[in-house]
């Protein structure tokens, strides 16, 4: 056996839109400890890694951590690992925005620490193969993917050192994350996970390099894990028998950086298209992620699972934005404003980076804080169901879209704009002017899946919609269960499986249509509040989700407008709804005219809006009713209730200083409900409110022989 070299990296992030509170939580439970504990230990060598909204948190609010990196790095003890600056998922940027993102990073590095980062970390292991020339082609050498992906690419036994990859000739080196390792540290006992070291030793003939990376928060963040790794003092256990075994010569650590300089590559490799096995369940349909838990658990009951799990593989990161239609608007609107920008600094003749002082850069910097990962995505962490990290990038894109259209010269006028903004091969509807943004989905019901409260960059339709989940028959039996962790060690969090409020498994109904404003619903007579919020009320006509015509659309100085139709059924009787959108300022309408075939007939027509201010049970944002007193209960934006005909209802959001008023006439009464999901955490499962479903309904409204029916709704929003 030869001398084992230890090549370690910890990877540390919060995302762009997390809670102030959340940063000042991990800082004193995780990264603070982390590196004064790495201080007392000079001998071990490791890589850091710290994604941009960290670095940006502890530059203002603990500015001494830098001093103590700075510290390490100027004795050789730790190497800084670049990577895109906001943590983007670099597979799905344009890349004019990936090479920016990791050239800010670099950047960044060399001004504060004094060093330009040679290898980098690639958010989420996301690997694709076209990213090796990217990747190389902004300077780095060297990323770290996880030995699956090679496996993937049909490599068995121990992988040691790092391999060579290219595309169209421009090589790059990858380092395999060994999964005994990532599943060992912490959660392992600290002589146990030397133990592991000790057989991977065994397993490598001569000098070889084993490479440990993964999320720093795995060492006080994660449930269970400050009290074990700090309060028990399992790092510094396990450094300390590490430091053991360097003086005795069978171990060392080293820097990726030193040891890609000093040996050949252990062979060539082309990986698949991949990220971590977890990742790859996550992206699949709820259906297909049940089947393929009950493949994989019987492939382990019969002892098969470790022969076939190279090829035993899910979907890839780009699942998510089909199995989450609100994830694809997001990434397609971040690509839309992309490219707004790129007019724009092209107009300038400004390349796209960012160069000090100039008039687009605070624009760039508001589309990278967009891009950062968490929120376009759901696995084990909350990410795309947390409505604060969606909102954080909505905020940012508008920022970015406004600051574009003032250089490119457009927006200050209402406009009508015909695009298939979200690559569908379908065409949408934008009505826009400096108030206001509303994006039209045609062949979703005439629908509306973006509001935007331009002055306040605030996205009303930022709603979540509620779906099967592949974990949700794990989470009907742990609210059955109670289930804790256990004892001795921390669990880890893809064992959690703690309830943490009452009540989810009520959560668990699924709409039936896309959570859209204006949404056109037929319902049978006597359809009741408690059927809609239960979604089990009947839908007698075609028109909820299905394509509406584009008639005609203009733009004036006075609004912006759309008229839409659709020719449709409402049981057996052809039924015609014509809808016009007319954005005026900040108020947007919605007319409807309803017209039916033959002898007249009683209908319930109901048009539904679903909107949020991100809170269902805060004291800063709730409902209004002028000239009527609510009660406590009634004000939060999460009740349920029917308010009278003629009732004009306002949602107040004094945090962003704003309210929405939602009117209807003539004559309907107004249902609301709230949007509630229930999804998984790292800390377990939980409740999130998205939003509030209103909808103004009008009872036997007679339509036929010429005899139409006609009524309006509308959103208008008003700053405070």
């Amino acid at each position: 056996m030869g001398q084992l070299t230890l090549l370690l990296a910890i990877h540390n992030h919060q995302p762009d839109g997390n809670f102030g509170h959340v940063f000042q939580q991990a800082y004193d439970d995780c990264y603070r400890p982390l590196i004064d504990t790495l201080l007392d230990f000079p001998t071990i060598k490791m890589a850091l890694h710290h994604t941009g909204p960290l670095l940006e948190w502890i530059e203002r609010e603990r500015p001494d951590y830098f001093d103590k990196i700075r510290t390490l790095v100027g004795r050789d003890q730790v190497e800084l690992l670049g990577g895109g600056f906001y943590e983007p998922m670099l597979a799905v940027l344009p890349e004019r925005d990936a090479r920016g993102q990791i050239a800010m990073m670099s950047d960044y590095l060399e001004t504060h620490f004094e060093v330009r980062p040679t290898g980098m970390w690639l958010a989420e292991r996301v690997w694709e193969p076209a990213l090796a020339k990217l990747i190389a082609d902004a300077g780095m050498k060297f990323t770290l993917v996880d030995d699956g992906h090679f496996r993937a690419a049909g490599l068995e036994g121990t992988l040691r050192g790092h391999y060579v990859t290219e595309k169209a000739g421009t090589p790059l080196a990858l380092f395999p994350i060994d999964k005994k390792l990532r599943e060992a540290i912490p959660f392992l006992k600290a002589w146990e996970s030397i133990e592991v070291l000790e057989q991977l030793r065994r397993e490598t003939p001569g000098d070889a390099a084993i490479t440990y990376g993964d999320d720093g928060e795995k060492f006080g963040v994660w449930p269970h894990t400050k009290e074990w790794v700090w309060e028990k003092g399992w790092l510094k256990e396990f450094l300390g028998m590490l430091v053991e075994r360097q003086r005795e010569g069978s171990f060392k650590t080293a820097h990726f950086g030193e040891y890609l300089a000093s040996h050949r590559p252990t062979g060539r490799v082309y990986l698949p298209t991949a990220s971590y096995e977890e990742m790859g369940e996550w992206s699949l349909p709820a259906d297909a992620q049940q089947h393929y838990n009950e493949v994989r658990q019987s492939l382990k009951d019969r002892g098969e699972l470790d022969r076939a799990r190279a090829f035993f593989r899910g979907g890839i990161w780009q699942n998510f934005l089909a199995k989450y239609p609100e994830a694809n608007y997001l990434h397609k609107k971040m690509v839309w404003v992309s490219d707004k920008l790129a007019r724009a600094e092209e107009k300038l003749g400004h390349p796209s980076n960012l160069l000090a002082g100039h008039a687009l850069d605070h624009a760039r910097r508001e589309l990278y804080r967009a891009q950062c990962n968490c929120g376009y995505w759901h696995g084990l962490f909350g990410g795309l169901y947390l409505n604060y990290l969606r909102d954080s990038i909505y905020r940012h894109l508008i920022e970015c879209e406004i600051h574009a259209e003032r250089v490119l010269g457009i927006g200050d006028k209402p406009l009508v704009i015909e695009a298939d903004i979200d690559a569908d091969l379908q065409q949408e509807v934008i009505l826009q002017n400096v108030d206001a943004a509303v994006y039209i989905k045609p062949d979703l019901g005439g629908g509306v899946f973006e509001l935007d409260y331009r002055p306040k960059r605030f996205n009303l339709l930022n709603v979540l919609g509620r779906r099967a989940e592949g974990y949700h028959a794990r989470l009907l039996e742990a609210a059955r269960k109670h289930g804790k962790a256990g004892d001795g060690g921390p669990v880890s969090i893809h064992d959690l499986n703690a309830v943490k409020s009452a009540g989810l498994e009520e959560l668990l109904r699924y709409d039936r249509h896309p959570r859209l404003a204006f949404v056109d619903h037929f319902y049978p007579a006597g359809t009741t509040l408690q059927a809609v919020t239960g979604c089990s009320y009947e839908e007698l006509g075609d028109f909820t989700g299905t394509l509406y015509d584009v008639v005609d659309h203009s733009a004036s100085s006075a609004g912006a407008k759309v008229v839409l139709r659709r020719k449709g059924r409402v049981g057996t009787r052809a039924v015609t709804v014509d809808k016009t959108l007319t954005l005026e300022g900040a108020r947007l309408t919605a007319t409807y005219r309803i017209t039916a075939e033959g002898a007249p007939v009683p209908l319930t027509f109901a048009s539904e809006s679903s909107l949020t201010l991100l809170a269902g049970d805060a004291p800063d944002r709730y409902y209004r009713v002028a000239g009527r007193e609510l009660s406590k209960d009634e004000r939060k934006l999460a009740s349920t209730g029917e308010l009278p005909a003629g009732t004009v209802l306002e949602m107040v959001n004094e945090w962003d200083k704003f309210f929405v008023r939602i009117s209807a006439t003539p004559n309907a009464i107004l249902w609301r409900h709230p949007l509630e999901t229930a999804s998984q955490s790292e800390g377990g499962f939980e409740r999130t409110y998205q939003g509030s479903a209103l909808l103004p309904v009008w009872r036997d409204v007679v339509v036929g022989d010429g005899q139409p029916f006609e009524c309006k709704v509308t959103i208008e929003m008003v700053s405070l």
